[in-house]
């Protein structure tokens, strides 16, 4: 039995970047309304696709690029279950990576990470993913256009350590909903760096630890906004 167009994307998609089914985007527009009343970055939904009311073929229920708001789910309800797959865009997509490549030990473990990571979807995130060598070169970023959704945290150097947790206080206030992990490494970076955000060993010993890394970012990416989280 063949899959359909829509199982197979979402096999290839296992973030699911630029999809949401009704269900999940009425989850989001209400935990987006909430989210926004004192947020630096403004989340909305967009629609990608003209669509078209199921039972007129010539009437569009809503147009392409339209904003997804909390009445235009509703309005989506009524012609649709809760199961449907739409195409959509959302500004808070996308993974950063920090992590400084000016040492041996810290482009061992950048290219393992970035590896790691393009590997997801079988490379089709490449356009998703940034690598920046340091809170402050991500904070310039965010102010201009950089928008993540999931911050990786990887190696930095310890002299620069006081630095970087001032500047992850910072990246906080510009987004307080970033996600981040970070990452340690049995022999590369033996410990973290930040406490306050949840810590992915990695061990030479054990190769099954890089499958577990990775399971955990598309568990973190995907989990969605909670109106009752926020």
């Amino acid at each position: 039995m063949e899959d359909t167009e829509v199982e197979k994307k979402s096999r290839e998609n296992i973030l699911k970047i630029g999809f949401c089914t009704l269900d999940e985007i009425e989850e989001k527009v209400k935990s987006f309304r909430i989210m926004n009343q004192n947020a630096a970055k403004k989340r909305y939904l967009i629609i990608r696709e003209d669509l078209i009311d199921p039972g007129s073929p010539n009437k569009v229920i809503l147009p392409k690029a339209a904003e997804i708001d909390i009445s235009a789910a509703k309005l989506l309800r009524r012609h649709f279950k809760g199961d449907r797959t739409f195409k959509t865009f959302q500004p808070d997509e996308g993974i950063v990576i920090i992590s400084d490549m000016a040492s041996m030990e810290g482009v061992s473990l950048t290219m393992d990470i970035v590896t790691q990571i393009m590997n997801l979807g079988g490379g089709a995130y490449e356009g998703f993913i940034d690598r920046v060598d340091s809170f402050t070169d991500f904070i310039n970023h965010m102010k201009k256009s950089l928008f993540p959704k999931l911050i990786i945290v990887g190696y930095i150097p310890k002299e620069r350590i006081q630095n970087e947790i001032i500047n992850f206080v910072r990246t906080k206030k510009i987004d307080s909903y970033v996600r981040a992990l970070e990452v340690t490494h049995s022999t590369l970076k033996p410990m973290g760096y930040f406490p306050k955000i949840k810590q992915v060993p990695i061990t030479q010993e054990d190769p099954k630890s890089w499958g577990r890394f990775v399971v955990d970012i598309v568990r973190e990416y995907t989990k969605p906004y909670l109106v009752e989280d926020v």
